[in-house]
């Protein structure tokens, strides 16, 4: 990052050039997207944390790298890699993406799973176990809740939790947006977040319909257990079961109700 900002003689609006040291070559291209791709995978693995579901990350708590202007560098290299055939950043939290749109963190939507600082995280499970908050006082007052310390205000205290841990990284955020600014990147984002959000937030898991996924969603209602009702109702959904891992093994998979056969 350090070395990005030195060498930033001229505005990084141009047509990025790249020599590695003790290789020979004309970068044509391929050198230049060799760097942005680990420049991209530096800067998700250093300036940006990830939660226990995987759905994105949010960037590290970190004023060093705030004051240094880190996050405003990262944003640059971001906008390059887009227009110029690097590897899109898709790694960000949807909220976080949001927030690089809009600026509003008013519209913003922050859940519990958002949190992915383990701190909060584990100050989070800690509140939701217990019903006396006398030994968690400081950590949550810490957080900038002022109210009750109840069992019967848990939600609230969880969401200043939440809050907190989501409002200490807007500022990294905003140097973010900074550095989108490049190409009018972030003008773009904004009027177009939807086209925009592939890029930025990761994609969602495989959702072919597949063995798995009809299970999960199978929610049978069995008769009282014991009753023979129960014991041919639990033969049916086994059978079922292996008939459909069965039908997956042999190469085919279902969609829109329609079974395909691949070849």
């Amino acid at each position: 990052m350090q070395q990005w900002q030195r060498q930033k003689k001229s505005s990084p609006k141009g047509r990025l050039k790249v020599t590695f040291f003790g290789e020979a070559g004309v970068d044509t291209g391929a050198l230049s997207k060799e760097f942005l791709t680990e420049m991209i995978a530096e800067i998700e693995t250093r300036l940006f944390i990830a939660g226990v579901d995987k759905k994105g990350k949010n960037p590290v708590y970190c004023l060093n790298s705030l004051d240094r202007n880190y996050f405003r560098s990262a944003g640059e290299i971001m906008a390059v890699s887009l227009a110029q055939g690097g590897p899109p950043p898709f790694f960000l939290r949807e909220w976080c993406f949001q927030y690089l749109c809009s600026g509003d963190y008013d519209s913003i939507q922050v859940t519990t799973s958002d949190v992915t600082d383990l701190e909060f995280s584990l100050l989070i499970e800690k509140v939701n176990s217990t019903d006396d908050m006398s030994e968690l006082t400081d950590e949550i007052l810490s957080c900038g809740y002022t109210g009750k310390l109840s069992a019967d205000m848990k939600s609230n205290i969880i969401r200043a939790i939440v809050l907190h841990s989501s409002m200490r990284v807007v500022p990294m955020l905003n140097q973010l947006r900074k550095g989108l600014q490049l190409y009018d990147l972030q003008k773009v984002m904004e009027m177009h977040p939807d086209l925009c959000l592939p890029l930025f937030v990761p994609r969602e898991k495989d959702d072919r319909v597949d063995a798995g996924f009809i299970l999960e969603n199978c929610h049978p209602v069995f008769s009282d257990k014991g009753s023979v009702k129960y014991t041919k109702e639990v033969n049916v959904m086994n059978f079922f079961q292996d008939f459909l891992q069965e039908v997956e093994d042999r190469g085919m998979y279902y969609h829109n109700s329609t079974t395909y056969l691949l070849e």
